[in-house]
Parts: structure tokens; C-alpha cells; sequence
């Protein structure tokens, strides 16, 4: 099972080096990771030169969005024979091993998206219901929102982020997938955080916020 894990990075380079090192002690598997740098002033893509553990990176002087940005991340990955990809932000912070292994084996061999339930959100998605996948309980949820999505590879030869929106389109690639008679859910077993909290994200970095809000991404 091949994996890349793709990222974007935006300033917050504590946040990234903290969860960097979370997905590398927790993952449990190898994967190849991508990280697109979008304008960062902190310091993050000098940072991210010298970090080992990334196998591509490249870097935007200014803020393309996160959809456009996802799909340069996803070009990236054409030719290598990923069987799985996943979506991981920088400020999700994983907290038990082999998380990564046991959502992309679950993902690989059910061709479901899927994530670990992700702590710290002021908005939570509702639960629709579970059910069960090789002795693992998922809970059923109408869409993974952007933190951690761990999809089959190959639902990327059709989908592709709307570049004529800046906003997250994780909503967008559930229903979609749905659509083809697909299922999502969170691992119960499994938990990660979205570090800090969204209110500690908010008190620590307000600036950050009121750019995001400015440039129309709401945050969980």
C-alpha cells in the first residue's frame, strides 16, 4: 500500500512543526509527504526546505486558495502509483499510533473516505448512524471536513477542486462520492485534535483568523 499525505502550510510554523512530528510518530506507515507553502512570512518554507520527511514541496508567494491548491498538490502526485491520499492540515494533531495505517488499510481495501474523529472543533459534525468495517465501528457522518480525509487514490482521475472557489470543498468531494454510491464516517477507535482547539487557535493567532474571514473560509 503506497500513501501520500498532502498538506498545505500558511505561516504557524509552530503548529506545523508540532504536527509534523504527531503524523511521523503516529502513522504507523510509511507515506510520501507534499506540502505546498502558501505565502507563509514566519519562516515555515525555509523550515519545510530542511525537513527531510518531505518529498516535494513548492512554494506560492501569495494565497491561492485552498482549492486550487489541493489540486497542484494532487498534479503533483500523477505517475506514482499511490493506492491512497490523504488530506492532512497543519494543525491536526494526531494522538495514537498507527493511525494512519489503520484508516488507509480500512480505506484502501473498502474504497471509503475516511478520518479519525477529530477533537476540538467548535462545530462538530452530527452523526447520522454507524456502522462496521473489518471489526472497526464507523461512525456515519454526511461529510469529513478538511482536518484529515483519507481517500482511495484513484476517485482523483474524476474529482477536481472548484478553482473558481477559494473555500474548502471537502464538503463538496463527500457528497460527490455518495453520489457514486460511496460512504464516509470517522474510525471510532481513533481520535486526533484539531491542536489547540478552535478557540485556543482564535486566542493564540487572531490575526490569522481575521485574514481567513476576510478572504471567506469559515473556520470549525
Amino acid at each position: 500500500m503506497r500513501v501520500a499525505v498532502l498538506t498545505l502550510t500558511r505561516d504557524r510554523l509552530d503548529y506545523t512543526k508540532h504536527c509534523f512530528d504527531k503524523l511521523l510518530r503516529f502513522s504507523g506507515c510509511g507515506y510520501d509527504h507534499y506540502v505546498l507553502d502558501q505565502g507563509s512570512r514566519d519562516g515555515t518554507y525555509e523550515w519545510l526546505q530542511r525537513e527531510s520527511d518531505v518529498k516535494w514541496i513548492v512554494r506560492s508567494y501569495n494565497n491561492v486558495g485552498i482549492n486550487r491548491g489541493m489540486n497542484v498538490l494532487l498534479e503533483a502526485t500523477w505517475g506514482n502509483d499511490y493506492d491512497v491520499i490523504v488530506k492532512v492540515d497543519n494543525d491536526c494533531e494526531l494522538t495514537q499510533p498507527n493511525t494512519l495505517r489503520d484508516i488507509c488499510e480500512l480505506v484502501h481495501e473498502h474504497k471509503v473516505l475516511l478520518s479519525p474523529r477529530i477533537l476540538g472543533l467548535n462545530n462538530p459534525p452530527a452523526a447520522w448512524g454507524e456502522y462496521e468495517l473489518d471489526g472497526e465501528t464507523i461512525i456515519d457522518i454526511p461529510q469529513i471536513g478538511g482536518i484529515f480525509i483519507a481517500a482511495p487514490a484513484d476517485i482523483y482521475q474524476t474529482f477536481r477542486y472548484d478553482e473558481s472557489r477559494l473555500l474548502d470543498d471537502d464538503v463538496e468531494l463527500c457528497w460527490w462520492y455518495r453520489g457514486q454510491g460511496g460512504r464516509c464516517g470517522y474510525v471510532k477507535r481513533l481520535k486526533a485534535n484539531h491542536y489547540e482547539t478552535t478557540s485556543g487557535q482564535h486566542a493564540r493567532y487572531p490575526d490569522y483568523f481575521q485574514r481567513t474571514l476576510a478572504e471567506g473560509k469559515p473556520s470549525l
